[in-house]
């Protein structure tokens, strides 16, 4: 029996054209400048536009000289510049580009690169982000995945079932919650089997912490023997499995986006310098029209022209985005822009999405390797959407705004006897109204590089 079915498919082509604009979303300004170039040296059709206007008219091909020629080719032949809708080109006094540095750490971007590789779908993908965004330069995961949970939108059960697949990449034991789970990341990673070592580092991990080997021995009843080789073989394991890539570089950072304040108010616009304007190539076009030329050759030049139409979409496409999220991010953080950094609120990659009604993925590329230029600085796009920590009255505070007042807590602490970790909890809690754990101080103070309390009092 013959049944009709009716299925949706995308052609290889169509597929092969939504990739190429998905990659140009996650490129940084100068990848996307190297993107342009080398399409121009693939494509014949396209070529570069000085951004400095000709004196010579007639080399221009504009609308009006192809009014009688087909709607399609008319189109082709508008000259374009990829951001020109949504920046303004009068002459500006940009920041000095000698004062853009930050300094870069590899590990996140190494383990993003091997995300895209792995088997994991569009919904995997934005919530290894948000994970990913949260592992420290020593591997390890920064925050509970209760606190990633609140502030992405995400349930705990997907999370952990993403962050498996996380602890999975390269380097072994990257994306562990503590030591004992890096450990035993590790010892999966090389496919070792040993009941003993796995009993002890599972069971009593705390007791093989301390080095306690007589209770272990007594706990367990293993031999002293077998219990001495569990402690060899973990000096075999990186208890820092990040610091590989931790090496500090400096780099110049020019922004994505300028965001200046005006007598009327903040005033946002793209930074297209060194951008190339394209357009089609006036002689292709001819010899497309020409009623001479063979079907052939027809046929490249018009592949090769609705290649080019595309991809000049894509880039148009690309700056509308960035405008458009960029814009979004300034409405949610006003106060920040405004005041500072105690104004930062926390804000989600969904919230964005469905302001500017785009799916949370778009967002997610499109702030990857992205810098804005704000009153206060210059600062990754990723670093708008920290994660929150609620106030017992009042509006969520962002962890970077907790992190600044434990910072300054330290620098005004009274240096002969040094806050401790709880004195710092009472005070948030007590100035700020700010509820957190112990643990979490310490992961923050942590992340700022602060020692604990008894090795600033050593120092003092």
């Amino acid at each position: 029996m013959l049944e009709l079915k009716q299925t949706q498919k995308l052609s290889p082509v169509l597929t092969q054209q939504l990739q190429q604009a998905i990659k140009l979303l996650q490129l940084s300004r100068l990848e996307l400048v190297e993107a342009i170039e080398l399409e121009v040296q693939e494509n014949p059709i396209l070529e570069l536009i000085d951004k400095e206007p000709k004196e010579d008219s007639q080399e221009e091909v504009t609308r009006e000289e192809t009014v009688n020629e087909k709607d399609d080719v008319t189109e082709w032949l508008e000259r374009y510049s990829p951001s020109e809708e949504y920046a303004y080109h009068e002459e500006r006094e940009r920041p000095d580009y000698e004062n853009m540095v930050r300094k870069t750490h590899n590990l996140r971007d190494h383990l993003r690169l091997q995300a895209g590789l792995a088997e994991l779908n569009h919904n995997e993908r934005v919530i290894a982000e948000w994970i990913i965004e949260n592992i420290d330069d020593n591997g390890y995961l920064a925050y509970p995945l209760s606190e990633i949970s609140g502030t992405s939108g995400y349930s705990e059960e997907i999370l952990e079932q993403v962050l498996k697949k996380i602890q999975k990449l390269d380097p072994p034991g990257v994306g562990a919650r503590d030591l004992r789970e890096c450990i035993l990341i590790q010892y999966e990673a090389r496919g070792e089997k040993d009941p003993i070592f796995e009993d002890i580092i599972r069971s009593f991990f705390d007791l093989f912490q301390k080095t306690n080997l007589k209770e272990l021995v007594k706990r367990t009843g293993y031999p002293v023997e077998k219990i001495k080789d569990v402690f060899e073989k973990v000096k075999g394991y990186d208890p820092k499995p990040g610091r590989n890539f931790a090496d500090e570089y400096i780099t110049y950072v020019v922004p994505d986006v300028f965001v200046v304040k005006t007598e009327d108010g903040l005033e946002i616009f793209l930074n297209d310098d060194e951008i190339p304007d394209l357009r089609m190539n006036r002689y292709y076009v001819d010899l497309y029209l020409n009623k001479g030329t063979n079907s052939t050759t027809k046929n490249y030049i018009k592949k090769k022209i609705t290649q080019a139409e595309w991809f000049i979409k894509s880039i148009q496409q690309r700056q509308k985005t960035l405008y458009s999220v960029a814009k979004s991010i300034v409405t949610f953080q006003e106060e920040f822009f405004e005041k500072g950094l105690r104004f930062l609120k926390p804000l989600i990659l969904k919230d964005v999405a469905q302001d500017i009604n785009v799916h949370e993925s778009t967002v997610s590329r499109i702030t990857t390797n992205k810098y804005m230029s704000t009153p206060h600085g210059i600062f990754e796009l990723k670093f708008f959407f920290p994660t929150g920590i609620n106030k017992e009255e009042g509006r969520p505070l962002s962890t970077n705004v907790v992190m600044d007042l434990i910072c300054e807590m330290v620098k005004e602490e009274d240096k002969k006897n040094p806050l401790t970790d709880d004195e710092i909890v009472s005070l948030l809690k007590g100035r700020h109204s700010i509820k957190i754990a112990r643990r979490t101080v310490a992961k923050y103070r942590d992340a700022l590089n602060i020692s604990s309390s008894r090795e600033r009092g050593l120092l003092d």
